[in-house]
């Protein structure tokens, strides 16, 4: 428990700082107005950074522990700029728990600018998790299936046009097509940087 609670800590401790700076970056004179999306749609990145594992909103908590999370996103490619420029990407949520289960995701994520720093953004793939059916402390965690749903938010800030920080909810789910349908989801705070 005291790992969840450090870890909650951590990301809230994240989250105010990208927050009040986003605030004050939101009267930014350099930003040209409205909001851009897929500013970056061109640029690899690197993303890396650690959170809650089982945790968030919309999945109950029966599992208890951290995770390390890593991604990669590629450039968009130019067909889906229609689409608003979505980047392809690739990660993993590494959970370190006594009852852990791991997981391999990939999808495409969009990125829409607020100002020339402050952005949100969304992903929507598929995932696979190492474990379909997890007993821990709290009790039984049961996916359904080892092929799920993936769906992310995150909120983000550029320190420089390379180095962005960023939290994030990761979603795991089998959206109801089997039942059971527990869930899985992940918070945290991550670095990335931009090539």
């Amino acid at each position: 428990m005291k790992i969840i609670r450090s870890l909650r800590s951590l990301v809230c401790a994240a989250a105010i700082p990208l927050a009040s700076v986003a605030t004050a970056n939101a009267t930014d004179s350099s930003f040209q107005g409205g909001i851009q999306i897929g500013k970056h749609s061109d640029r690899w990145e690197v993303r890396a950074g650690g959170g809650s594992f089982d945790t968030g909103p919309f999945t109950s908590q029966r599992l208890s522990g951290g995770v390390i999370n890593a991604e990669i996103v590629a450039p968009s490619p130019q067909f889906l700029e229609i689409l608003g420029a979505p980047r392809p990407y690739l990660g993993t949520d590494i959970s370190v728990s006594g009852t852990p289960v791991h997981v391999v995701y990939g999808g495409f994520n969009w990125e829409a600018h607020l100002t020339q720093r402050f952005y949100l953004g969304f992903s929507a793939g598929g995932s696979w998790n190492s474990s379909t059916l997890t007993v821990g402390g709290g009790g039984t965690k049961n996916l359904g299936s080892s092929l799920l749903f993936h769906l992310q938010a995150s909120a983000g800030f550029d320190f420089t046009s390379n180095l962005t920080g960023q939290v994030f909810l990761n979603h795991f789910s089998n959206a109801g097509i089997k039942a059971p349908n527990h869930g899985l989801e992940s918070v945290g705070a991550r670095l990335g940087y931009r090539f």
